[in-house]
């Protein structure tokens, strides 16, 4: 018999809402078979099977909270029974989990350890196991800052999420806080659909405000003239195709933009606030990891193309295709989307010139691409007007880490590579 716990998912994730049940109660499974979906704040994850077996018993419903330790399902073998009271093993805290760093999705710690078989059910049941209070990160630092136990308090929250408010009125020496009346909903003038502000469209706008709050954005706008670069894809496509690869003017781009930031390094650092507030430091990144945004029915995931300065250009447009596909597909991973330099966002793809985009923080700066476009310009000898493809750049940066200067200087930089 295994318990089976809720693995590390690695990038500081702690929690997660269980979205979907793969499978049933006495169901029959295979190793790496996927048992449940789970929502983080950084995407919906697939939770697979650490071995094959039986679903003997099935721990906390959809829509529920699960922490990092807590038990997610028991694996009994076939003809085996079971039996709650061989599941003893206390869940893991999340300092635990935090020591053993960061885990793939669906791995087995230390944790997830084989306990006694049992044939058949006992004659009574024993008590459930102990779990974890459930809790938020940022409602565990103001307990652990007010001195306040953290199981020893009931949440009042959904599905028992202890709240900053438990945890106030649960401060040594604070009043009895009041418990207010439920706000009545707001009213419309006509027919609405509500929809819970929550998972990961709440994690993507909790990330936009912090971008605006946090950073000073400004957004430097050009137009490119990408004439060369339209006839360089057209010619160089059908090899690419004969290889099975789509070659995208955003992997042009891509390739273009990692190249360029060696010679900006401004443009690939952060502003670390957070290890000595009284001295901040500009780290400047000397690795080039781009995020590529991908809009999906469940919001916008932003993979990384790793080490995208050593690859070459069929090799960056066959990993746009796949990051793209694994985020539609909701099979990204917390290594596909972490460690990103500098982020590129196509919404010409969908259409428009122009657009002030939100810096994925803590990175210093966004390219955004419109679509292409035919233009006029005029000849600078003859005077006459000349047939071009143009496209529209919009780079948001953080002032505080760079000027407008240098943001003009890459963009050019940027095109020029794409006009050789």
């Amino acid at each position: 018999m295994l318990e089976f716990k809720f693995p590390d998912v690695g990038e500081g994730i702690h929690e997660g809402t269980i979205v979907k049940w793969r499978v049933k109660e006495g169901e029959e499974v295979k190793s790496d078979q996927v048992l449940v979906e789970v929502e983080t704040d950084k995407a919906i994850v697939e939770i697979p099977s650490p071995k094959a077996g039986v679903i003997g018993k099935m721990f906390h419903k959809e829509q529920e909270i699960i922490n990092v330790g807590e038990t997610l399902v028991v694996i009994v073998d076939k003809g085996e029974t079971y039996d709650p009271a061989a599941v003893s093993q206390p869940p893991v805290t999340q300092a635990q989990a935090a020591e053993k760093g960061p885990g793939v999705v669906g791995s087995i710690d230390s944790s997830n350890a084989e306990i006694p078989a049992f044939k058949k059910a006992p004659s009574a049941p024993s008590a459930a196991p102990t779990s974890a209070p459930k809790i938020l990160p940022a409602t565990r630092m103001l307990a652990q800052k007010l001195g306040v136990d953290v199981s020893k308090i009931s949440g009042t929250g959904a599905n028992g999420l202890i709240t900053d408010e438990d945890v106030r009125a649960a401060t040594p020496g604070a009043a009895p806080v009041p418990v207010p009346s439920a706000p009545s909903p707001k009213t419309f003038p006509g027919d609405v659909t509500r929809t819970p502000y929550k998972g990961i469209r709440k994690a993507i706008g909790d990330h936009m405000v912090q971008s605006l709050t946090k950073a000073a954005p400004v957004t430097h706008f050009d137009t490119i003239d990408v004439t060369k670069l339209v006839a360089k894809r057209e010619s160089e496509k059908p090899a690419a195709e004969a290889s099975n690869i789509k070659l995208t003017f955003l992997a042009y781009i891509t390739k273009a933009v990692a190249e360029t930031l060696k010679e900006f390094p401004a443009m690939n650092a952060e502003l670390d606030e957070s290890s000595n507030p009284s001295s901040p430091e500009i780290i400047i990144k000397n690795f080039y990891n781009i995020g590529i945004a991908v809009d999906t029915d469940d919001g916008l995931f932003v993979p990384t193309i790793k080490d995208a300065d050593k690859k070459d250009l069929l090799t960056i447009a066959k990993e746009i295709v796949e990051i793209a596909e694994k985020a539609r597909t909701k099979k990204l991973t917390t290594q596909d989307m972490s460690g990103g330099t500098f982020t590129i966002t196509n919404y010409g793809s969908i259409g428009g010139d122009f657009a002030t985009p939100v810096i994925n923080y803590p990175e210093a700066a966004i390219l955004g691409l419109g679509k292409i476009k035919d233009a006029f310009i005029l000849d600078s000898t003859t005077k006459q007007p000349i047939a071009t493809k143009t496209m529209g750049f919009a780079l948001t940066f953080d002032h505080r880490i760079l000027d407008g200067a240098t943001a003009a200087r890459f963009v050019n930089a940027v095109a020029q590579k794409l006009q050789a």
